[in-house]
């Protein structure tokens, strides 16, 4: 990268601005999409811009960026410091499972290690503009006003609050651009600007743009003079969704409802807000189940009529979950009032008032919330529940002759007047697998590779005569949540394997409740369906076919896979280390901190302590020796590097380029004003003779005259190196 060399301590000043406008374009991107790892992608800007200053060479400064990337990510998602054999064998099997995805287009299902890789990417990329934009542009204005439209956009837009946000990037901006243009002036007239003259000129700068700055921010603010426009545009929005379906029969708004005995059709979304859940991780939220597939839509026929009873506090442990795992805390604030619980799989208490009783439905696994004798809502309440990681070895150990079908008649029942090809279809798809669990996850893909397209508008209902898997299956092949999760429980009994439709709200979105904590809040637009399958020998587990969702269940990939297995690019259960040579991951999404790093070492610093002191201050003071005597030992390579390459003129400019540099570290500095030949008397009355006027004189005849070919290179070599030399000495 070539421009007018600014000095270091203003390359400093104006890479600190540039760090804080690039700080603040981190913020929201790491709140609204719930990465919480800004600590460490600060440290890469800083590190990208402590090797834009002290000039470090590309193949330097490329390798240990690598290298960080990749030791930054074997932190996030094993959890470890140190690399090792197994840690790099997994994230190198994770990256490579990209690869086919890459091809096939399948974006969404790029696992997280690569998103994080290709964001690091990205941030590489802006810091090299930025440095462009400083040291050569010495303009960095887009970089300043794209800023300023971002946050503005993201405060209008989205649940961040930028409050105190503009303020800094309008000071930080400000000072930025008027730095660089004195550092501009100051090029432009060819004149170098000493410390001291600097600061004389930026302190009235500083003074003006801060000074003013908390003036405009201490006087009253006026209101707006036009009204919000994020209501308008989302009323604009929703009424353009607004058309009638196939069947004429109107549209439904997005939101949680009690008849499903009638699917289809399109819906409105409305963003009504139903709960906010403080909760560490996303979660899916799980109201109940249902059993009764009557072609049009879902019925709950009761077949066990026994409820459980209980208290605030008291365990209520589902099947299929296990007490040892990790406890986690969920609380919920609620806008919508239900007479029942809304909450996460894995449920083992909940709490609220000592007055309230917890009554489970064991048909439809619904907990319906009482006050005395009467069903009542409640505002708020909390709930303890663990997060169950399923074995792949023994899901895949699951067999077809396994299930008994009479003790899951209820689940597996369809209507006679199913058409036959849905049977078909539900066989040709799974007729590969052995296993129940592969079955089942054969047909969960099945929907994102063959075509099927969600939306929420022009969404046909079947008419009398038709069947709404059919009819989703075969004709329209377009539709949300209920199109996808019923069609799948319906595959899945076609073929014998007991399948359960469930409703409840899909993760939400991360936003601020009224005191500013950070939680999810969920509208009637989360309001979602899924299914649950049984695993033999394991119990229900929940899966996802809806295309753009994730799904709640997580896998413990206990087992060897390879490339080609189709475990491997599924978006949400990633690959994970195995058990007994890294340690599982239970949280890719925890908070990063320089901290935590050295908390992880800190008994081998500590036993180590005495050494590491020693080894840092030899090597450190042996580096600083090495370095300040480069002006002896770097000729020793130059001319061995120079000595072997072609005799012509390209090779002799550089060579006289690499003498100025010696020079200026031998002592004789080049003024900014001193002509070469004046240079080149001077270092001739230094060591005596005249070699370099006779260097200067070709390279100028090179320079401005052209003369490129007429001059005796290997006497020309000669003088160089006998030169050079002598600056070693």
């Amino acid at each position: 990268m070539k421009g007018i060399r600014t000095s270091k301590w203003l390359l400093g000043i104006l890479y600190i601005l540039a760090f804080i406008l690039l700080r603040e374009w981190l913020l929201p991107v790491m709140e609204l999409s719930n990465t919480n790892h800004l600590s460490l992608f600060l440290l890469f800007i800083l590190l990208s811009f402590v090797f834009s200053l002290a000039k470090v060479s590309w193949w330097i400064s490329a390798p240990i960026k690598v290298l960080y990337v990749f030791g930054a990510i074997h932190y996030i998602y094993l959890g470890k410091v140190f690399l090792s054999k197994d840690s790099i064998q997994v994230l190198f099997a994770n990256m490579s499972s990209n690869i086919p995805v890459l091809i096939n287009g399948n974006w969404e299902s790029i696992t997280d290690p690569f998103r994080t890789v290709l964001f690091f990417i990205l941030l590489w990329m802006t810091t090299y503009l930025i440095r462009y934009w400083i040291e050569v542009r010495k303009n960095i204005f887009l970089f300043y006003a794209l800023t300023v439209l971002y946050i503005a956009f993201i405060d209008t837009f989205s649940m961040y609050s930028a409050d105190g946000v503009i303020f800094r990037i309008m000071i930080t901006g400000l000072l930025l651009l008027g730095l660089l243009y004195i550092s501009k002036l100051a090029e432009r007239h060819n004149t170098a600007i000493s410390a001291g003259t600097f600061a004389i000129i930026a302190v009235p700068l500083l003074f003006v743009v801060v000074g003013s700055g908390a003036v405009a921010n201490l006087l009253p603010v006026k209101g707006p003079i036009w009204a919000d426009p994020v209501p308008f545009l989302k009323a604009a929005v929703d009424s353009s969704e607004e058309r009638s379906s196939g069947s004429g029969s109107g549209i439904a708004k997005s939101g949680y409802g009690l008849d499903d005995s009638v699917l289809g059709g399109d819906f409105t979304k409305d963003n009504t807000l139903v709960f906010e859940a403080e909760v560490e991780r996303k979660q899916y939220w799980k109201i109940e189940t249902k059993n009764t597939y009557t072609s049009k839509g879902w019925e709950q026929r009761t077949t066990n009529e026994t409820q459980e009873v209980f208290f605030p506090g008291m365990e209520m442990i589902p099947p299929n979950q296990g007490s040892e795992d990790e406890v986690s805390i969920a609380e919920l604030e609620m806008s919508e009032k239900y007479p029942f619980l809304i909450y996460p799989y894995g449920m083992t208490m909940a709490f609220a008032s000592d007055d309230v009783l917890f009554v489970r439905l064991n048909d439809t696994g619904q907990y319906r919330t009482k006050i005395g004798e009467s069903e009542s809502s409640l505002d708020s309440y909390g709930m303890q529940f663990v997060e169950h990681d399923f074995s792949l070895k023994e899901l895949r150990d699951t067999r077809m002759d396994s299930i008994v079908a009479s003790e899951f008649t209820e689940f597996l029942q369809l209507p006679d007047e199913l058409p036959e090809r849905v049977r078909d279809l539900a066989e040709t798809i799974t007729k590969e697998n052995e296993s129940v669990y592969d079955k089942t996850k054969s047909i969960e893909r099945y929907f994102s590779k063959n075509g099927f397209v969600y939306n929420q508008s022009d969404i046909a209902t079947p008419t009398e005569d038709e069947d709404y898997v059919d009819q989703f299956l075969f004709d329209t092949k377009r539709g949300y949540c209920d199109n996808f999760s019923t069609s799948m429980v319906v595959m899945l009994r076609s073929v014998g394997i007991p399948a359960r439709w469930v409703k409840g709200f899909a993760p939400g979105e991360t936003g601020r409740n009224a005191d500013g904590d950070r939680v999810y809040q969920i509208t009637n637009n989360e309001a979602h369906s899924w299914v649950e399958a049984y695993m033999p020998d394991i119990g229900w587990m929940p899966f996802e076919p809806t295309i753009g969702f994730g799904g709640p269940a997580t896998i413990d990939y206990d087992i060897e896979l390879d490339l080609s297995d189709p475990e491997i690019p599924e978006k949400k259960e990633q690959e994970k280390p195995k058990k007994k040579e890294i340690e599982k991951v239970k949280d890719s999404k925890k908070n990063f901190s320089v901290v935590d790093i050295f908390g992880d070492v800190g008994k081998w610093f500590k036993a180590n302590a005495l050494v590491l002191l020693i080894v840092t201050a030899v090597v450190l003071f042996i580096g600083w020796k090495v370095y300040a005597a480069r002006r002896k030992w770097l000729p020793k390579l130059l001319v061995p590097a120079y000595r072997s390459g072609k005799q012509d003129w390209e090779n002799y400019s550089k060579r006289y380029m690499s003498l100025l540099k010696q020079l200026d570290r031998f002592g004789m500095k080049r003024k900014n004003n001193e002509t070469l030949t004046a240079y080149a008397d001077k270092v001739d009355a230094y060591f005596g003779g005249n070699l370099m006027k006779q260097l200067t004189n070709t390279y100028e005849e090179g320079l401005y005259g052209d003369d490129t070919l007429d001059h005796d290179w290997l006497h020309l070599k000669e003088i160089w190196e006998d030169l050079i030399n002598r600056t070693s000495g």
